[in-house]
């Protein structure tokens, strides 16, 4: 039974932010979230965050409570990486359903240029992040070294993939050039793909998400409305924290995420009409949708060359320009898909609308593919 409802949905332009600080960026997206919602800021009786690593608080959530200057009953921070917003919905659902909470603010954002910046934030990210201080570090790999690492291991499992993970970079250029919020909405064509410079090999600079200012605010409620956007279904799927214990470097747990949130909405995967995948690099595209079963195994590169992913293919995928394009901010990455979900699920896309959607999925993913949440969202009744 649908009894948890996205009410509301706050998003900024990502990319450089001229506000002044991340808690500012945090305040003004809640504020967009409960005017979308058409709820007041004293009507918040719990407050979830991902906290930013250009921001960081012992209890990030009760800093923000705090800097809005209200008092919720439950101000939590919650860790999972990229797989953070859905981890997040799911913690609203769970406190409406119990009782504990009747509106929930959910505030995933970080300024990793306005607040730090990108060479900082790359390093931080390197020294903090997926990649294992005793077996991995000493030998060097960054983190696009690791994703470079998977791109190998598919490429020798599948043939050659350069003009798969152009034709990845390009739908996701395409489809955010009608985004306002887009990060970067400059097109490109193979030519200048091949002409970017090689980051880790294969991977090139058009491979990899940019690193942006930015995120997004929800609003969920246990009341329906003509907006308010049903959770069909959540979740969640661990394989590994670090690349080197991972029992595959082709596979990964994503489709089991995605088989307990189809069991709770009593869906199939063919019931999907729009799909917004976790895309931090062109790799993770292919091997995420394959991973989701939304693509036959070595298949994904070439369905994206076919046209099948696009506004008008069979499954429309990413229409906001995914991480690549829409923009990745740092520890909010993840969110924007949330966010295009509902605003496909609405009918509020504008030229990026992709018919009329019944059900939508968006994915998120921590790490190098280690930990996945997958929600399903249905349209407003």
């Amino acid at each position: 039974m649908d009894d948890v409802f996205i009410a509301g949905v706050g998003e900024l332009p990502q990319g450089r932010s001229a506000l002044p600080h991340t808690m500012t960026l945090h305040a003004e997206l809640a504020r967009r979230a409960l005017e979308d919602a058409g709820l007041e800021l004293d009507q918040v009786d719990a407050v979830l965050t991902v906290s930013p690593r250009s921001d960081p608080y012992l209890i990030h959530a009760a800093a923000l409570a705090e800097y809005l200057g209200i008092q919720p009953a439950v101000a939590w921070t919650l860790e999972a990486g990229g797989a953070a917003p859905a981890s997040m919905v799911e913690t609203a659902r769970g406190l409406i359903r119990g009782g504990s909470a009747s509106t929930v603010l959910i505030v995933a954002a970080d300024m990793p240029l306005g607040a730090a910046s990108r060479a900082a934030y790359v390093t931080a990210l390197a020294e903090a992040g997926p990649v294992h201080p005793e077996l991995e570090v000493p030998y060097g790999p960054t983190v696009p070294a690791m994703f470079a690492l998977v791109a190998r291991a598919y490429a020798q499992r599948w043939g050659d993939i350069e003009e798969q993970l152009a034709a990845v970079a390009m739908h996701d250029r395409s489809a955010a050039a009608d985004h306002p919020n887009a990060h970067h909405r400059e097109p490109f064509d193979a030519a200048a793909y091949r002409a970017s410079r090689m980051i880790a090999d294969p991977l090139r600079l058009l491979d990899c998400a940019p690193v942006s200012d930015g995120g997004g605010a929800l609003v969920l409620t246990g009341t329906p409305g003509t907006r308010r956007v049903p959770v069909r279904g959540a979740g969640f799927a661990t394989g590994h924290m670090h690349l080197s214990a991972a029992a595959s470097l082709t596979e990964f747990p994503a489709g089991r995420a995605l088989d307990a949130a189809l069991r709770q909405a009593g869906a199939a995967r063919s019931d999907i009409d729009v799909a917004l995948v976790y895309d931090c690099f062109t790799i993770a595209m292919l091997v995420n949708l394959e991973d989701l079963g939304l693509a036959a195994r070595g298949q994904a590169g070439r369905d994206f060359l076919q046209g099948r992913f696009g506004r008008g293919g069979d499954l429309p995928v990413n229409t906001h320009g995914g991480l690549l394009s829409h923009g990745h901010p740092a520890r909010a990455g993840g969110m924007g898909n949330v966010i295009e979900a509902v605003a496909q699920l609405r009918g509020e896309a504008g030229p990026r609308q992709s018919g009329q959607p019944m059900l939508a999925m968006a994915h998120g993913m921590g790490g190098v593919f280690a930990t996945h949440g997958a929600l399903l969202l249905g349209a407003p009744q």
